[in-house]
């Protein structure tokens, strides 16, 4: 059966923010129910969103937009990449285990990407190999860097190599973004700095050589990819030319495949230009729901650019990517 699923979107447990409130993780991570806001050791969160935690409106919109089944992910703001190693472990549990429980719910409906403790390698390794066999998670949803590491160092291999075992994704979300200084106005933070760090990110795992030390290892880059299809070019060229571009075992280009790309990028044209650079079997839709970022017609846009199957045929290149317990 061929179904339309939508990959990129967030989500808080009801039970995550009780837990948080009722000061599970104190001193480490507090949350004051007025604001909505949740303080961690060096970063407090941006007001949570209304929807982000509401089960039934969420299901009331997945109907609405013809979406069958939709990936929760957590909200970056509670990467938690300051926790120190015992309550990052308690809190990432946490988190995995309220997406778990709205997905035993609705398992017709609903599918969990895993938050992982990071920047400890081998315990996101132990969290993600829990997350995927204990509460059917299918794969995992990870920040473009880990408080300000790239995704090369290698203190995260054994996370790498647990996903790459495991056989499930990791998404790359854009968080604590490059040039944040000079792009306070205007939202440039999010309107340029995600998609400029989500290219940074699948840089790095290029010339850093991850993709090469994990070669089944798959990649899920939202946002359609940032500026990596467009950059590529400029990347093969530096490859060529300069010593310390020429750590990966190929031409960067050459990688392209190996990243899936989701669909939010805005625009029609742009959507056919993306499908041609890296190929629609390597194409899933993206909403970001609930943000204000999400198109009022993800689903129109798509078959305005690739036809009027394209998201059931994405809904089966997620079933591909996600292949252990997709849908």
């Amino acid at each position: 059966m061929r179904m339309i699923i939508d990959c990129h979107a967030h989500c808080v447990a009801p039970s995550l923010t009780a837990a948080c409130q009722g000061g599970t993780w104190n001193p480490h991570v507090q949350y004051d129910a007025t604001r909505r806001i949740f303080q961690f050791p060096t970063f407090s969160s941006r007001p949570m969103p209304p929807k982000i935690d509401d089960g039934d409106e969420r299901l009331r919109h997945m109907d609405s937009m013809g979406v069958d089944v939709q990936f929760l992910s957590t909200w970056i703001d509670l990467l938690g990449t300051d926790l120190p190693e015992s309550a990052a472990i308690s809190f990432h549990r946490a988190v995995n285990e309220g997406l778990a429980e709205l997905q035993r719910f609705h398992p017709d409906r609903f599918r969990i990407l895993a938050s992982m403790p990071l920047p400890y390698g081998e315990l996101a390794a132990q969290e993600l190999q829990y997350a995927v066999e204990h509460l059917g998670a299918v794969g995992a949803m990870i920040g473009t860097n880990i408080g300000g590491r790239p995704l090369d160092d290698q203190a995260f291999d054994p996370f790498w190599a647990k996903a790459e075992e495991l056989a499930v994704p990791v998404m790359l979300h854009p968080v604590n973004v490059a040039a944040a200084p000079r792009l306070t106005q205007y939202f440039l933070t999010n309107l340029l700095g995600n998609p400029f760090d989500s290219t940074v990110a699948a840089s790095h795992l290029i010339f850093g050589g991850v993709l090469d030390r994990f070669p089944n290892l798959r990649i899920v880059l939202v946002h359609g990819g940032g500026y990596l299809p467009y950059a590529i070019g400029r990347l093969d060229h530096g490859y060529a030319v300069r010593a310390e571009a020429q750590k990966p075992q190929r031409l960067p280009s050459s990688y392209l495949s190996r990243f899936v790309y989701d669909s939010l990028v805005y625009d029609p044209e742009l959507i056919s230009i993306l499908a041609a650079r890296v190929g629609a079997e390597n194409m899933v839709l993206g909403s970001d729901y609930p943000f204000d970022m999400q198109p009022p017609d993800l689903l129109g846009m798509v078959r305005k650019a690739l036809g009027p199957r394209a998201p059931e045929s994405m809904g089966d290149v997620a079933r591909r990517t996600f292949s252990r317990n997709s849908p």
